[in-house]
């Protein structure tokens, strides 16, 4: 059996990560993290078939 679990707290993860090693009928693996360089309309679906970068979002961000 497989079970995915999402803890808002770390540290609380942590202490749960901890006990549950401990048990020797639990297997963990550690997921791997995504990695960043995703392209912005995939990541934003709003940005989809738009001539916008991650660069220009920023400046129109800051001129306020």
């Amino acid at each position: 059996m497989r079970v995915i679990l999402e803890v808002e707290n770390n540290k609380e993860g942590r202490a749960l990560i901890s006990f549950l090693k401990r048990l020797p009928f639990v297997k963990i693996r550690e997921s791997q993290k995504s990695k960043k360089g995703h392209k912005l309309e995939e990541i934003f679906g709003i940005w989809k078939d738009r001539d916008i970068t991650k660069e220009r979002l920023r400046e129109k961000a800051w001129r306020m």
